[in-house]
């Protein structure tokens, strides 16, 4: 768990897609040449809080951390090279959000015109698959200075699994014992097996909550 204090400056949700088509059609792409933020590849310095954990739920997320003291001020997309590909041609598609203390928040006029749809994306992203999750708490950064005591959240999620298929059904996975032999009848509906929550400004994955209707949710303007 972390909490989240006036020394935590940052919070940064980054997504991983395989499938372009599910990509908010509102996020500015970002070129190659043009820096990042924050990149953990050339600041190797993070502190692992979260191991990798798969079918995460962040239903509800984004909204307990605004609560919290924070603001989204930028997201963007970018695609990558896969780094498991000895070859360099198999790539994702990063999608990135980024909030900060609302207390030190700096919105672009660019972002202002666009930030309500893409919040509203954001909770589609949310709350319309499971993730795998994996957090680590970062040094702070700014002006490319460390600032010491200060520090900055990079929440990585990717292994999407979507609660409901091309045809609007709801996905079904078998249930499986420790062999890996299915379990049951018939496969049943996905459920997250844990929750990425903020409360009382405390950070963490909790097991999931008790069992709750199934709520298909849409945003505008999204890829079909």
């Amino acid at each position: 768990m972390v909490i989240l204090d006036r020394n935590v400056r940052r919070v940064m949700l980054q997504f991983s897609f395989s499938n372009p088509e599910i990509i908010p059609i509102s996020m500015r792409r970002k070129t190659q040449s043009e820096p990042l933020s924050f990149d953990h590849k050339t600041r190797p310095n993070g502190t692992l809080v979260i191991n990798p954990t798969e079918k995460c739920s962040l239903a509800g997320f984004t909204r307990e951390l605004e609560m919290s003291g924070y603001e989204m001020v930028d997201a963007f997309y970018r695609k990558r090279i896969d780094s498991r590909d000895s070859g360099g041609k198999k790539k994702y598609h990063m999608v990135r959000f980024i909030f900060v203390r609302r207390e030190s928040s700096e919105l672009s006029d660019e972002f202002i015109k666009r930030r309500n749809i893409v919040q509203t994306e954001l909770l589609n992203i949310c709350s319309a698959a499971l993730w795998r999750v994996k957090l680590f708490k970062n040094k702070f950064y700014k002006d490319d200075r460390e600032i010491c005591g200060q520090h900055a959240l990079s929440i990585n999620l990717d292994a999407r699994q979507p609660h409901f298929c091309p045809d609007d059904q709801p996905e079904k996975i078998w249930k499986k014992d420790d062999k890996g032999k299915r379990v049951g009848e018939a496969p049943l509906p996905l459920k997250a097996d844990y929750v990425l929550r903020v409360d009382k400004n405390i950070l963490s994955l909790v097991e999931k909550p008790a069992d709750k209707a199934l709520v298909r949710f849409y945003a505008p303007d999204m890829v079909s």
